[in-house]
């Protein structure tokens, strides 16, 4: 006769319980954090793109500008050299300012002529000094001469070398002589009081 086992009953929730519950692992949170990290990371490599995309459009931007201005004033150091001629155009006819008609005068005139329009065309532009106030930017005060009624101190008085623009650029300042108050002792400054003293 054989003896049967005992049957050892399981409560009747724990089979449903294992069935309906998960078993609970460590770090059921930790798929959220890998995530941010890789959108963090993206986000950081988006910004270093915007910054490298915007340093090369500066970048295009400068060498843009350049180029238009090698472009715009690739002509200026002609000009600069072609200066001189015409100051030696303008000494020889103010030399020879006898008789209007004389063709040597009229023949100088018109080369001197046509050589200004070719510069006017490339930019160049005589800077108008005598009477304006003075301007350290275009001016070069070379003398400082009494005011009078007529003149007031800071004017121009007198232009001993024309100056140039060309385009936006100065070229070449004009070498001028500057009307000058008296200072405080009422005596005029400048090369004719220098002269008056040395004389005394």
């Amino acid at each position: 006769m054989t003896r049967k086992k005992p049957h050892l009953e399981e409560p009747p929730d724990a089979e449903a319980g294992s069935a309906t519950m998960p078993e609970a692992k460590p770090g059921a949170d930790a798929p959220a954090h890998p995530l941010e990290a890789e959108a963090a990371r993206l986000r950081a490599r988006e910004e270093e793109l915007l910054r490298a995309l915007a340093e090369m459009t500066n970048v295009q931007k400068r060498r843009r500008q350049e180029t238009e201005a090698a472009l715009r004033y690739a002509n200026e150091s002609l000009v600069l050299d072609l200066l001189p001629v015409l100051d030696d155009l303008e000494r020889a006819l103010a030399s020879n300012a006898g008789d209007p008609n004389d063709p040597m005068r009229a023949g100088v005139t018109l080369v001197r002529d046509r050589l200004m329009q070719v510069l006017r065309r490339e930019g160049l532009e005589a800077i108008q000094s005598k009477g304006a106030p003075f301007d350290p930017s275009v001016h070069d005060a070379i003398a400082v001469a009494p005011a009078s009624a007529n003149v007031a101190p800071g004017t121009v008085v007198e232009e001993a070398s024309p100056g140039y623009r060309f385009k936006d650029r100065v070229l070449r300042h004009a070498k001028v002589v500057v009307a000058h108050g008296p200072d405080e002792d009422g005596h005029a400054k400048g090369s004719a009081a220098e002269g008056g003293e040395a004389a005394s």
